[in-house]
């Protein structure tokens, strides 16, 4: 799969890998979220930090959250 080129089947990829390393609970804050409603380059980059870590403290947890926040446009 090539993540640098956006599409919505990208995007829900990285969201739902996002999600489910995070473990994050409030997940359908994210569902039917529209390609071009994110910051796609942005959530790539939050995408590739996450996906490069094993453990998570819980302020880093609370940051991915808020930049989560933020790509929306």
């Amino acid at each position: 799969m090539n993540l640098e080129t956006p599409s919505q089947e990208n995007l829900d990829f990285m969201l739902t890998e996002i999600t489910t390393k995070l473990k994050m609970v409030n997940v359908g804050v994210f569902e039917n979220l529209e390609l071009d409603s994110v910051d796609y380059n942005a959530l790539t980059d939050i995408y590739q930090l996450i996906k490069r870590k094993s453990n998570f403290s819980p302020r880093e947890m609370q940051l991915f959250a808020e930049e989560l926040r933020r790509i929306r446009k």
